[in-house]
């Protein structure tokens, strides 16, 4: 190995750790991660001394669970983000409306310790961590309108009101089935772990039934269809 390689893959390994080890939040002026960008591993209390006032329109947690608020001082509407990709803020209510944020780090109850009624956990129904369980959004590049499908599966979409209304998804883990008909039945496609910003042609809009396969990825076995 050359000492120029060496060097790199050392520099890689450091850089890897140390994303680890940090939390970090990285804000972007327009959606979808794009414009100026502005980057913090430590709270925020006025984003207006930083130039980047009501000006985020799309977020990126590295590292961490971080509270965003509308006003300075972490007053305001708040929402709490784990560590995921936002491509807008829209849904949220925050869009070019952020003006202070902070790491909230662990606690006993997961939450920061702050209260029900002083904040909504954002972690609820849109990012990654809460569970085995797949997410429908009725927006693109997750946004919009979200149903939670826990791993019991739901055979029509219509009992809920999500009937053909999903455009995109995330799958947090396991193995998951798609159907265009209720009763897991029609155009039927198999999602594993991720973030599907734009449903491929033929489920988009279509899907009215979906259910878990396996707990496990790669799916290795045969699927255990009756509860």
């Amino acid at each position: 190995m050359s000492r120029r390689l060496s060097q790199f893959s050392a520099a890689l390994v450091t850089f890897a750790v140390s994303g680890i080890a940090c939390a970090q939040i990285v804000m972007f002026e327009g959606p979808r991660f794009e414009g100026r960008v502005f980057r913090s591993d430590n709270s925020v209390s006025n984003l207006a001394e930083a130039g980047f006032n009501d000006r985020a329109s799309s977020i990126v947690v590295e590292g961490g669970r971080w509270q965003i608020c509308g006003d300075a001082y972490f007053e305001g509407r708040c929402v709490t983000l784990d560590a995921g990709r936002y491509p807008t803020l829209r849904a949220m209510g925050l869009e070019n409306s952020v003006s202070s944020v902070r790491e909230l780090g662990w606690t006993p109850d997961r939450r920061g310790g702050w209260g029900r009624d002083e904040e909504r956990r954002w972690g609820d129904d849109r990012t990654w961590g809460a569970g085995n369980r797949a997410v429908l959004f009725a927006g693109r590049d997750m946004s919009g309108p979200a149903h939670v499908v826990d791993p019991r599966g739901v055979s029509n979409l219509e009992s809920v009101g999500f009937n053909d209304r999903a455009m995109s998804m995330r799958i947090e883990s396991g193995y998951w089935l798609f159907c265009t008909d209720a009763s897991f039945q029609g155009d039927c496609h198999t999602y594993g772990p991720g973030d599907y910003p734009n449903l491929p042609n033929g489920q988009d809009h279509r899907i009215s039934s979906g259910r878990r396969v396996s707990s496990d990825y790669p799916y290795r076995q045969s699927p255990r269809w009756r509860q």
